[in-house]
């Protein structure tokens, strides 16, 4: 079963239940696996840059928009280089307008943080190092840790739900960053279930990839991307090639009579 954002033939079509998590990760790396360290590269200078340099965080969204373009060009047989890149922020407005809003709710993830901060400084300088601390303030740091983990992976479920494909359709159909989302949130809730497992496993792989020093995470990223450009294009079919200048059945012109020619006679 097939919807569209709009009634009009023009507009992108989605199928329902279509959506295979396993299927995904699996044909992803198939996709990426020729190329896998140009992609590890890709997301180690993003998530670098992001953590490392002010303000770059406005670029984020541009950036995963160029990987999202590298990663459509391989399932239709280009080689995917840096030069993606360049194309994602040829959509740098419609992309940012993704970013901010898939990442609206872990800003409050970064306030709890640095509210765990402070209260972190303010036992240590109360419990000195050679002090003991007492069982309620150990309970109190254990319980802001596990809040926080279990608030950072609700948020990673609910926008992987939401934003699970408005970067591939910001590249792939030109459509804003709104159109993209609300279309994004309309053909997830069509495929619930496959949407809801492939975005628990990527939380299961992120974690794991946080727990090897933090370092495996760049090399769960790249295939966590391809498994979701296979479940794009699971729901969203590949739009028709554009059609060449000439039609077939309507040959080109004859070219232009040469009049340097000799004469018969």
């Amino acid at each position: 079963m097939s919807y569209s954002l709009l009634s009009s033939e023009q507009e992108p079509q989605f199928n329902s239940g279509a959506v295979r998590p396993f299927q995904a990760f699996s044909e992803g790396w198939q996709l990426i696996k020729g190329q896998y360290f140009l992609f590890v590269a890709m997301c180690l200078i993003i998530v670098v840059l992001v953590s490392c340099v002010p303000f770059t965080g406005i670029i984020y969204g541009a950036w995963m928009a160029g990987i999202y373009y590298a990663l459509l060009g391989l399932t239709r047989g280009e080689p995917a280089s840096f030069n993606a890149i360049s194309k994602g922020f040829s959509h740098f407005s419609h992309a940012f307008v993704v970013a901010v809003l898939s990442g609206l709710p872990f800003v409050l993830i970064g306030i709890a943080l640095k509210l765990m901060e402070l209260r972190f400084d303010q036992i240590e300088k109360t419990y000195p190092t050679d002090t003991p601390l007492p069982d309620e303030v150990l309970t109190e740091l254990i319980t802001y840790v596990v809040v926080l983990v279990l608030a950072f992976a609700v948020f990673h479920l609910i926008t992987g739900l939401i934003f699970g494909f408005a970067y591939q359709l910001v590249v792939e159909r030109n459509l804003s960053g709104w159109q993209a989302t609300k279309l994004s949130v309309r053909a997830a809730n069509a495929n619930l279930g496959g949407v809801l497992g492939l975005a628990l496993m990527e939380i299961a792989l992120g974690a794991l990839g946080i727990v090897l020093c933090g370092v495996g995470l760049f090399f769960v990223m790249p295939l966590t991307k391809a498994a979701w450009t296979i479940a794009y294009r699971q729901v969203f079919p590949a739009p028709p090639p554009e059609q060449d200048q000439y039609s077939p059945l309507t040959p080109p012109p004859p070219p232009p009579p040469y009049f340097g020619a000799p004469s018969q006679r």
